[in-house]
């Protein structure tokens, strides 16, 4: 069984799967900055979006930022108490600011403050109503009092339309508070916002550091994930790698010479084959060994070498003391390989690997 990578292992793996490490890295990272760079775009093309609200089924005309800081400039508020038929505080002002921004109430208040839009604001109009701008109902959970506040940016407008709101509720004429107590604490008054009702403009916040943060975290992960693709390679590509198993016999003996430079590799492939001394060896390469290391071994008094292709292109009259197996890894392919060994085993005879 192979033993756990080396360090120089580790440094050779992560060589040669490079390409693919880093290449997955940075492909991760340019879909993250396609997908803000087109979250951006899409941000400041808000106002060509459709949004509906939830509460009214109604289509949102979104606004800008300017626009909304407009429409917090001089709003009216009054507030108020609602009791249910049991005597409890009606708290869900959710349902409230849907019953005020129904068509029904729009139509009451139209008749009285006809609301059109203008170049600043996208008002109410034709019943498309943009809901948490015109109208917003909040609530405050120590006392369960209620807040109308009307925003449109135009102090009169939204003094007339908190006198309609603030009327209908006063004479009962809005169907939904009919069977509940409402008591007024405050008539239609102007209030100064630094914060109003949500936005439906959502440009969002996200700093430029969190930016880089998670860019940074995702270029780690894809390093990671290259990693692991090229750990998955080496198991389907069809040449050699280094997590290749040669042993399939105890009695083999591996000579790894993969990690040596040139020159010295070429000096340690012949020393392998030379020693120890024998009559006769069988040395197979899928691929002709280089010519240096061929003449170097022929020059050898009696030239005891046969170099061969294949075990089946050998003399199957001759006797061998040893077969070696030359083995380049990223080379050599594994078919071969394990071809190779299938046919030795008709051979009783040493066996030695040397990778390259």
């Amino acid at each position: 069984m192979k033993n756990l990578p080396t360090m120089k292992e580790t440094k050779e793996f992560l060589h040669d799967n490079k390409k693919t490490i880093i290449g997955t890295a940075l492909a991760l990272v340019i879909l993250y900055a396609l997908a803000i760079a087109y979250t951006l775009f899409s941000d400041d093309k808000v106002e060509e979006i459709k949004e509906i609200d939830p509460a009214t089924g109604l289509e949102l005309q979104l606004i800008t930022d300017v626009e909304y800081t407009a429409l917090l400039t001089d709003a009216v508020r009054f507030d108020f108490y609602v009791e249910n038929t049991e005597g409890y505080a009606f708290t869900n002002f959710n349902l409230l600011e849907a019953v005020l921004l129904s068509p029904q109430v729009y139509e009451a208040i139209n008749s009285v403050e006809p609301i059109a839009a203008t170049d600043e604001i996208e008002a109410m109009e034709e019943g498309n109503i943009p809901a948490n701008y015109m109208i917003d109902v909040d609530t405050d959970y120590d006392t369960s009092e209620l807040h109308i506040t009307v925003g449109t940016g135009d102090e009169a407008k939204n003094e007339a339309i908190a006198t309609v709101l603030y009327e209908a509720m006063q004479e009962g004429t809005i169907p939904f508070f009919e069977n509940k107590s409402i008591y007024l604490l405050s008539e239609p008054h102007v209030v100064q916002l630094e914060k109003g009702p949500e936005q439906t403009d959502e440009t969002g916040s996200t700093s430029l550091l969190l930016y880089l943060v998670m860019g940074t975290g995702l270029f780690i992960g894809g390093l990671l994930l290259g990693m692991l693709l090229g750990f998955f390679r080496l198991f389907f590509k069809k040449e050699i790698t280094d997590i290749f198993n040669y042993r399939m016999s105890d009695d083999d003996t591996v000579l790894d010479l993969s990690h040596s430079n040139a020159a010295e590799q070429e000096t340690a492939l012949a020393h392998g084959i030379q020693h120890p001394a024998a009559a006769r060896k069988l040395i197979l390469s899928e691929e002709p060994l280089s010519t240096t290391v061929q003449k170097r071994l022929e020059q050898l008094e009696g030239a005891p070498y046969v170099f061969a292709q294949s075990v089946l292109s050998a003399d199957p009259l001759l006797h061998f003391d040893e077969v070696i197996l030359v083995s380049r890894k990223n080379g050599t392919t594994k078919g071969w390989y394990k071809k190779q060994r299938t046919l030795l085993e008709n051979y009783a005879t040493p066996i030695k690997i040397i990778l390259i």
